[in-house]
């Protein structure tokens, strides 16, 4: 399932049962609600965890982030958790400065997901 806008690319693949959307290119206000639409989509279900890889993004603006934002909250009144991994400085600054870096939920990247994983497997096997 792949979807595209202006230098805007969307995937979604699954590691070990949970979604991955990969997001490459910069996060305009416009691509940003291509983004919402797009992982309305690919979420199935409720009660789940969802990971956005932000690695191929350069740029959001506070515009988009915005939009990002409505989008985690109607995700968490489904029961859906949303991550967002590889984010770069840039974009972390402009989280940091709206104030939402206790908003959103990070994971590093795809390795501390599978080292989480592998942790919930270990404790849900014990």
């Amino acid at each position: 399932m792949v979807a595209m806008s202006d230098k805007l690319k969307l995937s979604k693949r699954t590691i070990k049962g949970f979604d991955i959307i990969d997001i490459t290119g910069d996060i305009s206000p416009d691509a940003s609600k291509d983004i919402v639409k797009f992982v309305k989509k690919a979420v199935s279900g409720k009660d789940k965890d969802l990971y956005i890889n932000l690695e191929g993004v350069k740029h959001m603006n506070s515009a988009a982030l915005s939009v990002i934002v409505q989008m985690v909250r109607d995700l968490s009144s489904k029961k859906v958790n949303t991550f967002f991994m590889n984010v770069n400085e840039k974009i972390m600054t402009l989280v940091k400065v709206a104030g939402l870096h206790n908003f959103f939920k990070f994971v590093s990247d795809e390795a501390a997901l599978l080292d989480k994983i592998e942790k919930m497997d270990k404790e849900a096997n014990a």
